[in-house]
């Protein structure tokens, strides 16, 4: 039943007139240097604490640096049994009710990616929610390694990654 809500919600946000904008990482144009994770932890936690952030930059085998965050896609939503996780309807991103969020867990070993955790001070999930639709990370990068863009062009930034990183 949640799952079926979930979907419901997510057609009714992708056909609305709102501008679904997604976040993009560029890695060739990453150098690394960490801000987009500071401004994160900053805009946050309002202390530069990488444990605080929602954004990471993990260094792949041929030296490449590739910012990573939560690609919005839900599978966490369903998984909490307090009802603490839920899409924004002005931004589509999938966002934390601290009051209910009671630290279980579930959504952590629900996602994928790994791209969402629990705050080792209060024990709460924290994960990416867009800023509010104007992420702290996107302005901070100083070699725009990281974009907030429309749905249709991040599509085609993924595509053109995946093709380089296929060609390599």
């Amino acid at each position: 039943m949640l799952r079926a809500l979930f979907w419901k919600d997510f057609i009714r946000l992708a056909n609305s007139e709102i501008c679904m904008k997604t976040l993009v990482a560029l890695p060739e144009r990453c150098t690394g240097c960490q801000r987009c994770v500071l401004a994160c932890s900053y805009a946050h936690a309002q202390s530069f604490s990488p444990s605080k952030s929602r954004i990471w930059v993990v260094r792949a085998k041929r030296r490449i640096d590739y910012p990573i965050f939560c690609n919005q896609c839900g599978l966490c939503v369903s998984a909490c049994p307090a009802g603490a996780l839920s899409r924004d309807a002005k931004t589509g991103a999938v966002v934390v009710d601290e009051e209910k969020c009671v630290g279980c867990g579930f959504c952590v070993r629900a996602c994928p990616w790994g791209l969402i955790v629990l705050d080792s001070e209060t024990g709460k999930a924290i994960k990416c929610d867009l800023c509010g639709g104007d992420p702290a990370c996107v302005k901070e990068c100083p070699e725009a390694a990281l974009l907030f863009v429309d749905s249709n062009e991040a599509a085609s930034a993924k595509r053109s990654l995946l093709v380089r990183l296929l060609g390599e």
